[in-house]
């Protein structure tokens, strides 16, 4: 997954990279532990993990609606 390049999968390669995301934060397994050996701050709270959690799991909600994957924004 690169962040960089969201915008270039498809709406199901999104999804399914949001379902294995969210998956490693309710498990514990992200951030990775070599990561955290060199960045301890970055270990997330049981907060953090639950928002993080309902963020992909209401993203790939919205990616699957029918209305499409964006918002539409006015245009007046």
């Amino acid at each position: 997954m690169n962040l960089s390049h969201w915008e270039a999968y498809t709406v199901e390669q999104q999804v399914d990279i949001l379902a294995e995301l969210g998956t490693e934060v309710r498990n514990r397994r992200m951030p990775l532990p070599q990561y955290l050996r060199l960045h301890p701050e970055a270990r997330l709270s049981d907060a953090d993990a639950d928002l993080l959690y309902a963020w992909t799991h209401s993203e790939r909600r919205r990616l699957r609606s029918p209305s499409g994957s964006m918002p539409k924004i006015p245009t007046d």
